[in-house]
């Protein structure tokens, strides 16, 4: 069995991966951008529910990355006589781990910890120089 057409499917996946990075990259920005112009929280709590956004699709495109990847060195290594239903083996991986999903686990993503922590850095900036100049007037 080749599975030639997979390892391309793969690689473009992993590309998308570096999209959703990306996008996160651009939000922790745009974030930043608001905090030091002062703008409203409102405006802040949109962006961080993008960044929970693409948390959960980083989460759902490892998982089914890593489903496909499980599902084809199984096969490789069984090296079955008939070829089985590759798309129902994927997705029943996929499923099992898809079910173990949970809400914390978004928080728990390294660029939206990374976020976050930018976020407080920024925020206790924008104090510090606020408290300065209402000082020196």
């Amino acid at each position: 069995i080749s599975f030639n057409s997979v390892d391309s499917s793969l690689s473009s996946l992993k590309n998308c991966q570096s999209y959703i990075n990306t996008g996160m990259d651009i939000a922790t920005h745009v974030a930043l951008d608001l905090v030091e112009s002062f703008n409203d929280v409102e405006d802040v709590n949109s962006v961080e529910n993008v960044m929970l956004e693409y948390a959960a699709m980083d989460r759902e495109l490892n998982h089914y990355m890593k489903a496909i990847e499980e599902t084809v060195n199984q096969i490789k290594r069984e090296k079955p006589e008939n070829i089985p239903d590759l798309k129902y083996l994927v997705n029943e991986k996929f499923t099992a781990l898809e079910s173990k999903n949970t809400d914390s686990d978004l928080q728990k993503n390294e660029k939206y910890m990374y976020f976050k922590d930018q976020l407080k850095e920024m925020r206790k900036q924008c104090k510090s120089y606020l408290k300065k100049k209402k000082d020196s007037l």
